[in-house]
């Protein structure tokens, strides 16, 4: 070989060695690319994998909601947002209807809130913060009407101003709020999922009740226990 020609091919092969760099530089992009498109891709085999462990086997011991503890429990369900009162107080009639007929709930719209009041002569024995068996049927229905809205509910104890044997100073108050604690646990027995803010009154509304109503009505209207409902929604 000439050496003219051995330079002309050295020239040649000189002039194709920018290929050798393109295409590392290719590859490395492809393999950039690759990488990507499986960081983002979803491993369908592992996917799979995964759900068949979490479905099979013995199920996870989750429980979202108490579960009611009472012989009589109201069915857990989605609790809608707070209703309005006029709208509510219809529907709370119609659901308590036999309640309202047997003198069991007497169902009061008062300036923006629903009364619902409980006579403690029905609920409670004489001085005493324990529930009958007649209280805790009449309250199933109550706890029933009450799951199926979402407002703010307080539970109000009230006693009247008259003698009692107990003794010691502020009986009155305990006794209130012992009773409307009794309540508002019956409630949550039952499988009332509200948050209720429970209140002892004693007697200090006694003064606003009717005083066109004869005495002996308006002490057995004094004892009682009030559920108040607000037009705000309660807490979980």
């Amino acid at each position: 070989m000439s050496l003219r020609r051995l330079r002309d091919l050295q020239k040649q092969q000189g002039s194709d060695a920018w290929l050798v760099t393109f295409a590392d530089i290719s590859a490395l992009m492809l393999a950039f690319f690759v990488m990507l498109f499986s960081m983002s891709s979803l491993k369908l085999d592992k996917w799979q994998a995964v759900v068949s462990r979490m479905t099979k086997g013995e199920p996870a011991q989750v429980q979202l909601r108490p579960k009611p503890t009472s012989q009589y429990s109201v069915p857990t369900i989605d609790i809608p947002p707070a209703l309005p009162l006029g709208y509510l107080s219809q529907v709370l009639d119609e659901k308590l209807k036999p309640q309202v007929d047997s003198g069991e709930v007497v169902i009061q719209p008062l300036d923006k809130m629903l009364v619902i009041s409980l006579p403690s002569d029905m609920l409670f024995l004489p001085d005493k913060a324990v529930l009958t068996p007649r209280a805790r049927k009449a309250l199933f229905g109550v706890a029933s009407a009450l799951a199926q809205i979402g407002n703010q509910v307080d539970v109000q104890g009230h006693t009247a101003p008259a003698a009692s044997p107990k003794t010691g100073i502020g009986w009155k108050w305990r006794l209130s709020l012992e009773r409307a604690a009794a309540v508002a646990d019956e409630l949550k027995r039952i499988g009332y999922q509200g948050n209720p803010t429970i209140l002892g009154l004693a007697d200090s509304r006694y003064a606003f009740l009717d005083k066109s109503i004869p005495e002996a009505k308006r002490l057995t209207l004094a004892r009682r226990v009030d559920l108040v409902v607000h037009p705000t929604e309660g807490g979980p």
